[in-house]
């Protein structure tokens, strides 16, 4: 867990980073965003899947330890010029004392930070454009879309 000064510094550079982010995400992610909620993410496949559609399942899939798995050379890279890239990469890097043993971080984001949400959600960012899925600027899929996505995030752990 981060320090309350380190926790006080993520919430400035989250501050920072989040409008840019904010106006790039795609327009079905719903995860840790500000006035979005489990609720819009649940209309949002009911519009899609509904009766007079033509997409007629949902596929309900789990990221296992997404937050523990998330790549750092690709997280840093893909946040690009930031000025505080640095920062949030020692953040990435701090790695946990356990029993009085130091353990460093190779990858995922720190736990129980407050920039921690929004580094998982820039990670995810872009997994509907490698799926080829394409959207008009109203968040509707374009015709002929073979499938959809809706991403969302609680933070809930999945029992195994």
């Amino acid at each position: 867990m981060p320090t309350i000064l380190e926790r006080c510094k993520q919430a400035i550079v989250k501050s920072a980073l989040e409008p840019y982010w904010e106006a790039k995400f795609e327009p079905v992610s719903y995860g840790f965003r500000p006035r979005r909620s489990a609720h819009d993410a649940i209309q949002k496949i009911f519009c899609i899947a509904r009766a007079q559609g033509t997409r007629h399942w949902v596929l309900d899939a789990d990221i296992k330890s997404a937050f523990d798995n998330i790549d750092h050379n690709f997280l840093i890279k893909t946040i690009g010029g930031f000025p505080e890239r640095n920062m949030i990469k020692k953040w990435l890097q701090a790695g946990v004392l356990e029993h009085g043993n130091y353990i460093p971080s190779v990858a995922g984001t720190p736990q129980g930070g407050i920039i921690s949400p929004l580094l998982a959600n820039i990670a995810l960012h872009g997994m509907e454009t490698l799926l080829g899925i394409q959207y008009w600027k109203n968040g509707k899929p374009k015709q002929g879309q073979p499938y959809a996505v809706v991403r969302y995030a609680d933070g809930t752990p999945v029992q195994a």
